[in-house]
C-alpha cells in the first residue's frame, strides 16, 4: 500500500526548552476513562472493535510545544525517544493493550479536544522483512468529546509525523484511510 497524507495537525508549536520537567508535572485534570467503537477498513473489509481509553496526566498544547522542535531537528526517532514511557494512560483496542506516551488535552467551545500518541510495538515480520511500515512508528487518536453527549474522531494505526513548511505538524498515515472513532463517551 502507498502512504496517503492526511490533513491532521497536532497542536504543537515551535520552541526549544528543556522539556523533561514539563512532562514530569501533573496537570490539574483528573484521570478520565472513555469508551468508544473503532471502525477500521482493511484489505479484508471493515471491522469494528471496542476501545477503552484511560487518560491520566494529559498536558496542554503549550507544554507540548518543545516537541515540535525535537521532531524538526531529529525526526521520528528523536520524537519516539522524547515521549516513550510518558505514562499518560492506557489504550485497549480490541485485544491490544498499549501505554499512552503523549496525551494533549485542550478545551474548545463546549468540548475537549484530544491528541493521543503511542509508540507502537513493531512486529517481528516488519523488522525481519524490512517493511515500509517501519517508517510509521506511531499510533494516534485525534478526537473531540463534547461536555454533553458523545464524540468522534480518527484513528491512525500506523503513522509518522513531519513538519510542513508552514510549521504545522502533519500526520502521514500508512493505510489508505484512517480509522474512525465513534460514540466516544466519558465513563
Amino acid at each position: 500500500m502507498r502512504p496517503t497524507r492526511m490533513r491532521a495537525c497536532l497542536l504543537f508549536a515551535s520552541g526549544l526548552a528543556s522539556f523533561a520537567p514539563l512532562f514530569a508535572q501533573n496537570t490539574s485534570q483528573p484521570q478520565k476513562e472513555f469508551s468508544a467503537t473503532a471502525e477500521v477498513t482493511t484489505s479484508q473489509g471493515t471491522r469494528s472493535m471496542p476501545v477503552t481509553l484511560i487518560v491520566s496526566r494529559p498536558i496542554s498544547a503549550a507544554q507540548a510545544r518543545p516537541l515540535k522542535k525535537v521532531l524538526e531537528a531529529g525526526g521520528q526517532q528523536a520524537l519516539m525517544a522524547a515521549i516513550k514511557g510518558g505514562n499518560r494512560g492506557r489504550l485497549s483496542l480490541g485485544g491490544i493493550e498499549a501505554p499512552l506516551d503523549l496525551v494533549i488535552a485542550e478545551p474548545a467551545q463546549g468540548a475537549t479536544q484530544y491528541v493521543v500518541v503511542t509508540t507502537r510495538n513493531l512486529k517481528f515480520e516488519e523488522i525481519n522483512e524490512n517493511r515500509d511500515t517501519l517508517d510509521y512508528p506511531f499510533a494516534m487518536l485525534l478526537f473531540s468529546v463534547p461536555d454533553f453527549g458523545s464524540g468522534e474522531g480518527q484513528l491512525y494505526l500506523h503513522c509518522s509525523l513531519s513538519i510542513q513548511e508552514n510549521g504545522r505538524v502533519l500526520v502521514e498515515h500508512y493505510e489508505d484511510q484512517p480509522g474512525k472513532l465513534k460514540d466516544i463517551r466519558l465513563r
